[in-house]
């Protein structure tokens, strides 16, 4: 710590901090050592700035229909016994090449997702997609079992565009139609809407 020869009163500790942060602004120190308070710092504000970064999911599927997805998702919650839930937020959509259910979800909700749609789907497989921010990851399921991670450019190719547009922020969440929420189906219904959504639409 250096030493001030400077006479007069001592400047206020908090004012001199912020004076250092304004003239210091934009200039690199990389040569200049961290001191415990700069990395206690830094470590601090990571959560708070990663919890701002958007989060996407994305449950590509084969199922015919969102209507008959939605069902498949309700019938597949209950049909866990580890207690997991239908994440909040969850919806299904039609696409040209089968139902998504897709939410802003954080990355163990995402995964909780696709363990329940397999479940109910069984031995058919699926792929989840995730995305924060520059990360984006993509991983098999089956059977309610998770298997592989695989890069998803390899996926994309086999799933619809609009997968691919929400994974690279070209099209938001919020910019797509409202969707079926599967959370809000009873067995009955969810029963109904697999029976009656089991075909695509022409």
């Amino acid at each position: 710590m250096s030493t001030d020869d400077r006479t007069g009163p001592t400047p206020d500790p908090d004012d001199i901090d912020a004076e250092f942060a304004r003239l210091t602004e934009g200039l690199s120190l990389d040569d200049t050592p961290l001191t415990v308070d700069d990395v206690l710092a830094e470590s601090s504000a990571a959560p708070a700035d990663e919890e701002e970064v958007p989060t996407v999911a994305v449950v590509a599927t084969s199922v015919a229909s969102a209507k008959a997805l939605a069902g498949v998702i309700r019938l597949g919650r209950e049909a866990r016994t580890d207690g997991i839930d239908i994440p909040t937020a969850t919806r299904t959509l039609d696409t040209a090449s089968g139902a998504i259910a897709i939410g802003p979800l954080s990355e163990p909700a995402a995964h909780d997702l696709a363990s329940i749609t397999s479940t109910a789907l069984q031995r058919n497989g699926i792929v989840v997609f995730w995305r924060r921010g520059d990360r984006m990851t993509a991983t098999r399921y089956k059977n309610g079992d998770r298997g592989e991670d695989i890069s998803p450019a390899i996926v994309l190719g086999a799933v619809d565009d609009l997968v691919e547009e929400l994974l690279l922020g070209m099209t938001a969440l919020d910019e797509l139609e409202e969707g079926l929420d599967p959370s809000s189906l009873t067995r009955a219904q969810a029963l109904e809407w697999i029976s009656s959504g089991g075909k695509k639409r022409p």
